[in-house]
């Protein structure tokens, strides 16, 4: 144990800190230097932010600000974030079955709409088409293509009927915004939302080359850029001095599409009650009914979170093993805490600043 401590402080001490802020998160920084450690993982980073800035950028062991990890399930968020912007610009809407575009989905399958496609509710789960949405030899319309014809839900699932985690529907959700939206998903990631914010890190080949991408679980990014998808929503949809999606758009993250629809199946780590918005995981504080912290964890560890009731946002960075997080979230839960305490002491100052904050004032 003495030695853990030891290599611990090590670590903490090698991290490196973009810059010097009023708060030092001196401990939710020990409490992850002793988690990689003990974890005996290379590096970690995290990252915390407000509207106005970002509030620490720290690093450990091997991560810097140029490292580029797997994000695994945190891209549902990203994807998400794609989904709204689509239906946004009317090119789509939540509720319309997914037949009006991809007319190849008839029948039951048919009647899936985006809401549903991408809250685990459409009557797929559990990657019951795993084979066709992990196969790099094709595309993802070909991939699409092969779960209307061959795919059928879930036996005992209806749409519509049951919250079902797994990535599927959200793969058939990343087809139809390629057909709505008039190009290459990755591509089209990266010109509409990616280039706006400054991130250059983000696409969907976190597990491999491919143009079959994992809408649900593919790709990767920084620390930082990540960062910039975050603040640009905790700051109402603006980011980079630019509207990316309007407030009330945003707003759709934190709606609740699971409600009182029976588990058929959820991660271990999941704690209920099950809550699920677009794209991210839901939880409300303590005498409050509304969604309030918003979390997109994926299987390598890797979470990302915003905090409305606090005004914060961050991404705790880490590229571990399948199973890491039985371990990584009561870390991550101890270093909110600690976040909490500090910030609300009211000593914290941006150590850098984003742009104009017009959180919901404006909208173009």
């Amino acid at each position: 144990m003495k030695r853990l401590v030891l290599l611990a402080v090590a670590l903490l001490a090698a991290g490196t800190d973009v810059d010097a802020a009023a708060c030092t998160f001196a401990d939710a920084r020990s409490t992850f230097a002793a988690f990689l450690v003990e974890a005996g993982l290379p590096g970690g980073g995290f990252l915390v932010g407000t509207p106005q800035g970002v509030l620490a950028e720290h690093y450990f062991g091997g991560y810097d600000a140029n490292t580029v990890v797997p994000v695994a399930s945190a891209s549902k968020l990203l994807s998400g974030v794609r989904i709204l912007q689509v239906v946004e610009r009317g090119e789509a809407t939540l509720e319309a079955p997914v037949s009006t575009w991809l007319p190849q989905f008839t029948g039951e399958k048919g009647t899936m709409n985006l809401r549903q496609m991408f809250s685990h509710t459409a009557g797929y789960g559990g990657d019951s088409a795993a084979g066709v949405i992990n196969d790099d030899s094709i595309t993802l319309a070909q991939a699409v293509d092969l779960i209307a014809c061959c795919r059928p839900l879930n036996p005992g699932y209806t749409v519509g009927g049951q919250f079902a985690y797994g990535g599927v529907s959200m793969h058939v959700a990343g087809r139809l915004a390629e057909v709505v939206g008039g190009g290459d998903w990755e591509q089209r990631w990266k010109s509409e939302i990616g280039a706006p914010l400054g991130i250059t890190s983000i696409d969907w080949q976190g597990l491999g080359a491919t143009l079959n991408y994992r809408i649900a679980g593919g790709a990767q990014s920084s620390l930082a850029d990540y960062g910039r998808l975050l603040h640009m929503l905790a700051n109402g949809g603006r980011g980079n001095n630019l509207r990316i999606l309007r407030a009330s758009t945003v707003e759709q993250l934190f709606v609740d599409n699971v409600g009182d629809l029976p588990i058929a199946s959820a991660p271990d780590n999941a704690a209920p009650p099950i809550r699920y918005g677009i794209g991210a995981w839901l939880e409300s504080d303590p005498g409050h009914d509304e969604a309030t912290f918003l979390h997109s964890l994926g299987a390598f560890g890797f979470f990302p979170w915003i905090d409305r009731l606090r005004g914060l946002y961050g991404v705790f960075m880490i590229r571990g093993a399948p199973g890491i997080n039985d371990s990584a979230l009561p870390v991550y839960r101890q270093m909110l805490a600690a976040i909490d305490a500090e910030t609300a002491a009211g000593a914290c100052t941006p150590i850098a600043f984003e742009d104009e904050i017009f959180v919901g004032a404006f909208e173009n």
